[in-house]
């Protein structure tokens, strides 16, 4: 790994850019960060992705966000046991007071849909189709259903074994260096929130976009707030005129995180934004959609169970 170091050009005035400039890790290889030479690790573009990483290392953390999907990408998609990890909807479905006509139509329409959403051969187009159909099926089922408030924060206690081992490092990080961190997911937003709760993840520079439920007074469901986000249409318009897109219009720097190829698509619409770096966290079907992925993404990581590729990207940034 080479540095920048040209003291002889630095004058007494400038002394302090140069220590900084001087102390600047620039890329040649990727091979110089050894979480790069897994096996798991599949690139896109070797010579594409060092000068991405460069331009946001000479940036620095001022000019830099974080955006993520939640489901899968935070958490993991198994346990060390094998057991799948819920989603923000399985969490919902878990807690003991949700009826079972609930919770038997919602794996039943998981069990039509999911597979589309894995299909390698389908394309985005057919997709979100019937990714619609699945939400508005999925929210309609959601209504008139008591919301299990303290229920849902007992099962959220239980998840934080399920987050990818180094997401702590992460939002420890990004909290010290006033990087600000969007949890973008196309699933039940109250579940996100409990889960980011419980890990004492949700601090004040951790931002949550997601659908929310409507409540009457008595606290029955009545529906989602505001526009339907699912997995093909997270993108700016979703987080336009949010606390979050005021808040990052000078940062133009994004690592992206997502385990789905609608993940991809997060940070699109962003004028403002001139490099993002796209990793992708690819659990199911992996050799037939791992082609697939490594067109949306620059790393596609295929089983990884933890955030060590993304921390050792943004330790790399002063």
């Amino acid at each position: 790994m080479a540095y920048i170091v040209n003291f002889n050009t630095c004058s007494y005035k400038h002394v302090f850019n140069c220590l900084f400039t001087s102390a600047m890790k620039v890329l040649t290889r990727l091979q110089e960060i050894p979480e790069f030479n897994r096996e798991n690790i599949h690139i896109r573009d070797e010579t594409e992705l060092v000068a991405k990483l460069n331009r946001i290392i000479k940036g620095g953390h001022n000019k830099l966000q974080i955006v993520t999907d939640f489901d899968h990408t935070l958490t993991r998609h198994t346990l060390d046991n094998g057991k799948s990890v819920l989603t923000s909807f399985g969490m919902f479905r878990e807690c003991p007071s949700i009826p079972q006509h609930y919770k038997d139509e919602d794996v039943r329409l998981a069990s039509i849909y999911k597979p589309i959403e894995a299909d390698p051969v389908m394309t985005v187009e057919e997709k979100t189709k019937h990714m619609v159909d699945w939400y508005i099926a999925a929210h309609a089922l959601l209504k008139g259903v008591q919301f299990p408030r303290s229920e849902l924060t007992h099962v959220a206690n239980k998840m934080i074994d399920s987050f990818r081992k180094g997401v702590k490092e992460l939002i420890i990080w990004s909290q010290t260096h006033e990087v600000p961190v969007l949890v973008f997911s196309a699933g039940l937003g109250e579940s996100v929130v409990a889960a980011l709760k419980a890990a004492n993840f949700l601090l004040p520079h951790v931002k949550v976009v997601s659908n929310f439920l409507a409540l009457d007074e008595n606290d029955k469901i009545v529906g989602i707030k505001g526009e339907v986000i699912h997995t093909y249409n997270k993108n700016e318009t979703a987080i336009k005129n949010t606390d979050y897109y005021n808040l990052v219009q000078q940062r133009s720097n994004v690592i992206l995180m997502g385990d789905n190829i609608g993940d991809a698509g997060m940070a699109e619409g962003m004028d403002h934004c001139d490099v993002v770096v796209k990793v992708g966290f690819l659990g199911h079907s992996a050799e037939g959609n791992l082609p697939n992925y490594k067109k949306k993404f620059d790393i596609v990581l295929v089983n990884e169970p933890s955030m060590d590729i993304v921390n050792a990207m943004v330790k790399l940034v002063l």
